[in-house]
């Protein structure tokens, strides 16, 4: 079994972008999430035997990936139940959503249950939070052109998120990275 989810991954530049934003937090306890961790979960799918995991991304492999999906995340969220900040995006292209559908199709059709809840993009900055907090930031716009399936591991520091394959609107489209 796989601890396994659908993302829109960063790249360096949006990256850096996120950590501007967590260098701002402080509070006591606050743990800010690694930086290769970041990403916005499209579909979380949880446990994966192998047999779900090659027909869940055997269909995804059958998806058109739009050239450009965009997210504008423009607010700071405090969430507090599970205690963290998020960065929110009130803009985004209706592709995501079409896309987050077609992938929640695709896990149903394999037997996962999923979150019904709508769609709201964001990226998870720190865990911990006790309260909200207002600080100031430049928007940051999210383009992406590809998404992936993540593996979530832990190993002795943590969680690690792993790309172990990735959908993409360039020619070539698909990547399949070593899970090592």
């Amino acid at each position: 079994m796989k601890r396994l989810f659908f993302a829109l991954w960063p790249d360096d530049a949006i990256r850096r972008q996120c950590l501007d934003v967590v260098n701002k937090l402080s509070g006591e306890g606050l743990r800010p999430v690694a930086p290769k961790n970041l990403h916005v979960t499209l579909l979380f799918l949880g446990n994966i035997d192998a047999e779900q995991q090659a027909g869940i991304s055997a269909a995804a492999d059958r998806l058109s990936v739009p050239p450009v999906m965009e997210l504008t995340f423009d607010r700071l969220g405090f969430w507090k139940k599970p205690a963290i900040y998020c960065l929110t995006a009130r803009r985004f292209d209706s592709e995501i959503a079409v896309l987050v559908e077609q992938l929640a199709a695709i896990a149903v059709g394999y037997g996962v249950r999923i979150d019904e809840r709508p769609f709201k993009p964001h990226i998870t900055l720190a865990r911990k939070a006790k309260a909200s907090v207002v600080i100031e930031f430049e928007p940051i716009i999210w383009r992406a052109d590809a998404f992936c399936q993540v593996e979530s591991c832990s190993d002795k520091d943590g969680v690690v998120y792993r790309v172990i394959k990735r959908w993409s609107s360039a020619p070539s489209g698909l990547d399949t990275f070593s899970s090592n």
